[in-house]
């Protein structure tokens, strides 16, 4: 089932029908989604690697979050990863070697709708390994994006093959993102960092058994 919450103590307004509520009405607080692939084992996984910066997306050319703030929303979700039985692996040398890969972007006064596949201004699958062909949502979304979005995905890189193999897809096995309009396209940094913490506590399922 599709969640959304939204954060600042304001009553929910969408319904499982409603896949956007008026942004008019919710003023400058972020309405958090999130949403999984049901078949996964979030308990026999281990390992992830995240990334130490932040891919903004908007356009055909991406760019790269990485200052101060960009390194507390990072150490937000790490933080939350810890606290559900999570190892990061921070070299990334070695991210070929993990059970999860984290992809944080941040999307900027752009309107979009994906459904069950995945906007082609995310990290390139190059980026996790030669192995790789792609990734795609195991679940059905439907969802657009508002005036500045904060997305988390959480990728299974434990069914990439061998050297010489056939190069697989990475499915998305959890999503959420944190959307609402912010004034003169600014970003509210105090808001972000609790709508991560919002995505995971809606989120009981992401807990490994380690």
């Amino acid at each position: 089932m599709k969640k959304i919450l939204l954060l600042a103590g304001i009553a929910l307004l969408a319904t499982a029908c409603e896949k956007d509520p008026d942004m008019d009405k919710v003023d400058a607080d972020l309405v958090v989604y999130t949403d999984h692939d049901g078949d996964a084992d979030f308990g026999s996984y281990k390992t992830y690697f995240l990334p130490d910066s932040i891919l903004e997306a908007g356009g055909y050319k991406s760019s790269y979050w990485k200052d101060e703030n960009a390194q507390a929303i990072i150490a937000q979700v790490e933080a939350n990863m810890e606290a559900r039985g999570y190892t990061r692996e921070t070299d990334a040398s070695k991210k070929d070697e993990v059970d999860l890969g984290v992809q944080v972007s941040y999307v900027a006064q752009t309107n979009y709708v994906t459904t069950g596949s995945y906007y082609g201004g995310w990290w390139d699958w190059g980026f996790w390994g030669p192995w790789w062909g792609g990734w795609y949502y195991p679940f059905t979304m439907t969802y657009s994006y508002n005036t500045n979005t904060l997305v988390v995905e959480m990728l299974d890189l434990t069914g990439k093959g061998t050297e010489g193999e056939q190069k697989a897809n990475i499915p998305v096995i959890w999503y959420a993102n944190a959307s609402g309009f912010q004034y003169s396209g600014r970003y509210n940094q105090s808001l972000l960092l609790k709508a991560v913490d919002q995505a995971f506590e809606q989120s009981a399922y992401v807990q490994s058994d380690k």
